[in-house]
């Protein structure tokens, strides 16, 4: 669920410095007891620090930029977790209060998406139909579902039109529950001879093995942290293991959705999707042309009105080309976040190919204008 933010988007320094602030001086008076015995009333400070002012403060002063409010509901899930694990059994007459006030948050959640769930499915066929027929203009599902729920739940309110925000975070899931455990059979999709062009970025260098080693080591952590943290609370081991799993099912589904999602090349424009990190449409008119790219990955990375449909391994690699943007194009991003760019940086199995396809589409789309 953090995949949307970029490890650059954090303030290293004002983080660390929270968290050794707040953290160390409650673990040395709960768990070392530096000033003496604690009581109800000291582990009440210490929940209040771990479930609210920690996660206010990584929450507003943690990032260069603000961030979904999602990312301060784990912070709280997690500073919850912390105080159940630091506060003793003689100082937590009041850590109670806070394990059932996240219990009714998560339930009035819950009681939300139901009304919402409510809501959508009355809606369901037409959601459908207007699905198949974005199908017709979109290879991706990604694409062709956001497209579809867009049209389906406009409402001449634009507070209504909001809740699309919300159901678009809801195709995330959906693509991540889909991808991860019923996509096994799927093939990737054949585009009839003369309608377009298909290219893979996955094949080519060592992602494929550092994403085995990835969920193989998630495997590994799940049971362990299951086993350390059920010997110091039962419950917040499986609300670890759940989150853990969660996670895992989004690795999982996200590599799966790259290796059905080809970049899609037809006479309209480039067809997207990375995963379930990013998709989009690039229409021919859009692209000012295709280029070797000079930058560095470090600069890439840098770079904030760009994506890179690249994959790299434990190092990253050059990136062959960059297509530059006539003017700023909106793009969709993972839990329904979105991103203006003015270049994509690319890195096909095919380079050559790949850039060859281009250049003889932009250059019918000129001889025609």
């Amino acid at each position: 669920m953090v995949g949307s933010l970029s490890l650059n988007e954090i303030a290293w320094k004002r983080t660390i410095i929270f968290l050794f602030l707040i953290i160390i001086p409650n673990f040395l008076v709960m768990q070392v007891q530096l000033v003496g015995p604690v009581n109800d009333m000291v582990g009440l400070g210490t929940a209040l620090d771990l479930v609210i002012i920690l996660p206010l403060a990584l929450y507003f002063f943690g990032f260069k930029k603000r961030v979904s409010w999602v990312v301060l509901c784990a912070f709280v899930f997690w500073g919850l977790l912390l105080a159940n694990w630091i506060i003793p059994d003689e100082a937590d007459a009041y850590l109670s209060y806070f394990n059932r006030s996240v219990i009714v948050i998560e339930a009035g959640v819950i009681v939300l998406e139901l009304v919402l769930f409510v809501a959508i499915v009355k809606r369901i066929p037409l959601l459908l139909k207007n699905y198949k027929n974005e199908k017709n203009m979109h290879y991706h599902f990604l694409l062709s579902f956001s497209a579809a729920i867009q049209s389906t739940f406009s409402f001449k309110n634009e507070r209504l039109n909001k809740f699309q925000f919300t159901l678009r975070i809801l195709a995330t899931d959906i693509a991540a529950i889909y991808y991860s455990l019923f996509s096994w059979r799927k093939s990737v999709p054949v585009i009839e001879k003369g309608k377009g062009n298909t290219f893979t970025f996955h094949k080519n260098g060592s992602y494929q093995g550092v994403f085995f080693m990835i969920v193989h080591a998630m495997i590994i952590e799940i049971v362990a942290v299951h086993v350390i943290v059920s010997n110091f609370s039962y419950n917040a081991a499986w609300i670890l293991t759940g989150l853990d799993i969660y996670t895992l099912l989004f690795i999982i589904s996200d590599y799966q959705a790259i290796r059905l999602s080809p970049v899609i090349l037809d006479s309209k424009g480039i067809h997207f999707q990375k995963g379930i990190r990013q998709y989009g449409f690039v229409p021919w008119e859009q692209v000012n042309g295709v280029n070797e790219n000079t930058k560095t990955p470090k600069e890439v990375d840098q770079d904030r009105q760009a994506i890179a449909l690249a994959l790299h391994g434990l190092e990253k690699e050059p990136i062959p080309y960059v297509i530059k943007l006539k003017e700023p194009l909106e793009i969709q991003q993972i839990f329904g976040f979105k991103k203006i760019i003015e270049s994509i940086y690319l890195k096909m199995d095919e380079p050559h190919k790949f850039n060859e396809t281009v250049h003889s589409y932009l250059k019918d789309i000129n001889f025609n204008d």
